[in-house]
């Protein structure tokens, strides 16, 4: 995963390539890290998903910061 692109992105210019306007990838995990592991980096990087990688960053998944809390405290 190299970055992350939104429409407020998109917005910007659209004569840019998607390489200038992307911004810089959100903080990610691989999917054997617990739930509640993954709580914390979303809320040390102010997120409300988390991506989910293979070690070679190819995206797997997403996980939601409200289901990653729900998880994280079942299985607390």
């Amino acid at each position: 995963m190299l970055g992350l692109l939104r429409a407020r992105e998109l917005d910007r210019d659209p004569a840019l390539r998607i390489e200038q306007a992307m911004r810089p990838g959100p903080e990610h995990l691989p999917p054997l890290r617990r739930h509640r592991e993954a709580v914390k980096v979303m809320t040390d990087h102010g997120q409300e998903n988390l991506p989910i990688t293979t070690s070679d960053g190819r995206l797997v998944g997403l996980v939601r910061r409200a289901d990653a809390e729900q998880a994280a405290a079942e299985n607390a």
